[in-house]
């Protein structure tokens, strides 16, 4: 084997080691999974609403993974999943580990659009279905210890609901109660499939952790990220003059931001932009020395 054949063939390794490292790390909280072990899989989703809405027999009949609703006046919303249940009732679930993730003007956007695309042509208003935006945050936003909290209008005079059939639910991911939510919020932060307890979850991330096959695939769609990064910054250094040490430096930076990004740690991708030293320990804890 040459050198340069060697040196090759030791980058492929580094990275698919730095892989395999990511994808042990990878909990349901972190969309990019999250989004993978629930495609196609009505049963998990329809687990995880049933409990969520506190009804056993809720019934799931479509599930779609980042359905994109265009806007064509401006910007669209792009959901992590898309659910619909038996009754014609609308779910989009979004995973967001940062806070700012999951605004409340966020909320009332996504509901709006997901109105709008509800409603066919000539229809009544009365034909909207029921809809729900729901966000499953890794912190408690609200602070009050509550496993869920339920956004709905009121009449503020009447002290009376508001019922136009839009809702907003926070799910909070740091809930630990011993009840359904404190274990659907458990296995959320299981980054281990053997740690879970809600069998169809445990089966779900057991299939996508410990299935060679499933790992392969997750492998080598991750390893492309730092490969296709690492060639892109080349070009760009050539075409630029730079040297390349500095094109491989910002390689490695772009692909950090790119995993960042994908676990949705978007306060540590914006530290790792600005702050030197905490992009360094990022590349040590992700194994990019």
């Amino acid at each position: 084997m040459s050198v340069t054949e060697r040196t090759a063939a030791e980058q492929q390794e580094k990275r698919h080691q730095r892989a395999l490292h990511i994808i042990k790390r990878w909990r349901l909280m972190d969309d990019e999974f999250m989004k993978r072990c629930f495609k196609d899989n009505i049963p998990a989703v329809a687990c995880i609403l049933r409990i969520i809405m506190e009804k056993a027999d809720l019934e799931v009949v479509s599930v779609q993974i980042e359905d994109t609703i265009p806007n064509l006046s401006g910007h669209g919303i792009r959901m992590d999943v898309h659910a619909t249940d038996a009754a014609g009732t609308e779910y989009d679930i979004e995973v967001q580990r940062a806070d700012k993730g999951a605004g409340t003007k966020r909320a009332r956007f996504n509901s709006s659009l997901i109105d709008l695309n509800s409603l066919k042509k000539g229809s009544d208003y009365e034909a909207l279905p029921e809809s729900y935006v729901i966000f499953i945050t890794e912190k408690d936003i609200w602070k009050h210890g509550l496993p869920r909290y339920h956004i709905n209008r009121m009449i503020e005079e009447l002290q009376q609901r508001f019922d136009d059939g839009a809702h907003i639910i926070y799910v909070n991911g740091e809930y630990q109660g011993n009840d359904d939510m404190g274990r659907l919020m458990h296995d959320f932060r299981s980054a281990k499939a053997e740690d879970m307890e809600l069998a169809l979850l445990k089966e779900t991330v057991s299939r996508y952790k410990n299935n060679p096959e499933e790992v392969a695939v997750m492998c080598e769609e991750l390893e492309k990220w730092s490969l296709e990064e690492r060639q892109e910054g080349r070009m760009e250094g050539h075409r630029e003059g730079l040297q390349e040490g500095r094109a491989e430096g910002e390689s490695r930076l772009t692909t950090l931001l790119k995993v960042l990004k994908a676990e949705g740690r978007l306060q540590d991708l914006e530290r790792a932009i600005e702050d030197e030293k905490a992009r360094e320990k990022l590349y040590q804890e992700y194994h990019m020395e």
